[in-house]
């Protein structure tokens, strides 16, 4: 369900890789992780979300 996005703004789920770029590009803040994610949790949902976690986190 998570959906990858740039922006936190909506109602979704979403998925963002900071380091990735966007607004926190990797020079705005050194030794940010580049495998570091930041899950934003929407109004779905929470037995889904979970669900579909768990099958991210499995692989």
């Amino acid at each position: 369900m998570p959906y990858a996005a740039s922006s936190l703004g909506g109602v979704e789920s979403l998925v963002t890789r900071p380091a990735a770029g966007g607004h926190s590009a990797p020079d705005a803040f050194p030794g940010l992780p580049d495998d570091l994610v930041r899950f934003s949790a929407g109004i779905e949902a929470a037995d889904d979300l979970i669900a579909d976690l768990a099958r991210a986190l499995a692989t």
